[in-house]
């Protein structure tokens, strides 16, 4: 089982404060050479250009990683609130032993579903939900991982899957059997939900399979779409009654989202794993 893009880590949030720091370089530059007496040699200009663009630089690379930094587990709370079990770091050790803490306090008869959501893309969700699936059948315990993130789908890559039969393909109505892993985990893969997805999650086949399966299984996974994708996970936390968050590094408004969406489905936060790497393998 390898990872997937989703802990990927993404240059994106890095080009604004280089961009900017980079544009006050060349401002310095301009300035400078304005200023500069006219005896001091061409030389000169080059040293003070490049100390200007090297300070200017590491200001704007320090700006970069304190925009990225993971939220502490005050802001964690503050946002989200208390969750059932503690906060977490994304370790295997923790890992296993929230899997034994969701067993004594959460999945129980009528809460087999367990929905892993996150704020948004690149936070390690999916990471998360294949490992948690794999920590309970290490435990002895018959386990369902659902892919459900119709916009992004990558467990089939993570296990070396095809994605073809999968829960989308089940809500079309057409007959899937999830692919057996080892002895207590099977994996239902994606599939290919066409160009509405919400229609696909909303109807009642899906209600039927949570159902059915709960009668196999005694937890199910699911990977869900990340809140900013819309309102898909609301669908399996409004089922669920309850969620694992995901939190990466990044800016609290976006938990502050996932918040709302967890309180419209009436979802209790079981639990908050913070992935401080974002760069799982």
């Amino acid at each position: 089982m390898s990872h997937e893009r989703d802990a990927s880590f993404h240059l994106g949030p890095h080009v604004v404060p280089l961009a900017w720091s980079s544009s006050i370089g060349i401002s310095l530059l301009a300035v400078g050479w304005w200023l500069l007496p006219s005896q001091y040699s061409a030389t000169a200009l080059i040293v003070a250009l490049a100390a200007a663009v090297a300070a200017a630089t590491a200001f704007g690379c320090v700006a970069a990683v304190a925009r990225r930094r993971a939220p502490s587990e005050r802001d964690l709370i503050r946002v989200l609130g208390v969750p059932l079990l503690a906060v977490r770091p994304l370790r295997e050790a923790a890992l296993r032993g929230l899997c034994q803490q969701l067993l004594e306090h959460w999945l129980q008869p009528g809460h087999a579903l367990l929905p892993v959501v996150s704020a948004q893309r690149g936070e390690g969700r999916t990471y998360v939900a294949a490992h948690l699936a794999a920590a309970f059948a290490a435990l002895g315990e018959k386990t369902l991982l659902i892919d459900a993130d119709f916009r992004s789908p990558a467990l089939h890559e993570a296990f070396g899957l095809p994605n073809r039969g999968g829960l989308a393909d089940f809500l079309r109505g057409k007959q899937v059997e999830p692919a057996v892993y080892n002895e207590n985990l099977a994996v239902l893969v994606a599939g290919a939900p066409g160009r509405n997805p919400l229609d696909l999650l909303g109807g009642e086949r899906l209600k039927g399979l949570v159902a059915a399966a709960s009668k196999h299984f005694r937890v199910i996974v699911v990977d869900t779409p990340a809140a900013a994708s819309g309102p898909d996970l609301e669908i399996f936390t409004a089922i669920a009654q309850g969620a694992l968050v995901v939190a990466g590094r990044g800016k609290v408004r976006p938990l502050a989202r996932l918040r709302e969406a967890l309180a419209r489905s009436s979802a209790q936060t079981l639990s908050i794993v913070v992935n401080q790497r974002q760069s799982e393998n």
